[in-house]
């Protein structure tokens, strides 16, 4: 992201993940959005965007549903708006996005086959953004296949993969849902 709201990207466009409309692999940066973008996050193969008037937009690898846009397109080849409005901040992991509303709800798309998406079951994809258990969160960050957050009294929260311990909860339990 430059200075003035504009998004850049380079490199392997395998598909046509870099949102250019192409496939060519670019080896220097190439605009792919001219402004009004404040946070850009990557999972493998696609990137969600954050605009500053708190549209959610999406591009890339979408075979899992994690864009959010209701199908399981596998490549979106230029930005789709994904929410209109309303969201504070993001976060992409490998086959899974999720999203933090002004109201502090978080919401999730994508791969759940671990429970990533704080969902209480394991449903393999959803296809639509959802709304997760949790409430109050102020930042969210995805990991390959797990979530983490925080709430706003500060607390840390996890969900997702835990078979090496990832979630720091001392199991290696995978929940399906927040857990403190």
């Amino acid at each position: 992201i430059k200075d003035d709201g504009s998004l850049w990207a380079m490199g392997n466009n395998q598909g046509g993940c870099l949102g250019d409309g192409t496939y060519i692999t670019p080896n220097h940066p190439i605009q792919i959005v001219p402004n009004g973008v404040t946070t850009v996050a990557c999972g493998e193969m696609f990137t969600i965007f954050l605009k500053d008037d708190g549209s959610l937009w999406g591009f890339g690898w979408n075979g899992d549903g994690n864009l959010g846009d209701g199908t399981r397109d596998n490549m979106v080849m230029r930005p789709k708006q994904i929410v209109a409005g309303g969201v504070t901040a993001i976060a992409a992991g490998y086959l899974h996005s999720l999203f933090i509303k002004s109201d502090g709800s978080l919401w999730g798309m994508g791969n759940n086959g671990y429970g990533q998406l704080g969902l209480g079951t394991n449903i393999n994809h959803t296809l639509l953004p959802v709304e997760t258990v949790a409430s109050n969160v102020v930042s969210v960050v995805a990991g390959a296949n797990h979530t983490l957050f925080i709430k706003n009294d500060g607390s840390l929260w996890a969900m997702g993969l835990n078979g090496w311990g990832q979630i720091g909860d001392c199991t290696i339990d995978w929940p399906h849902r927040p857990e403190q």
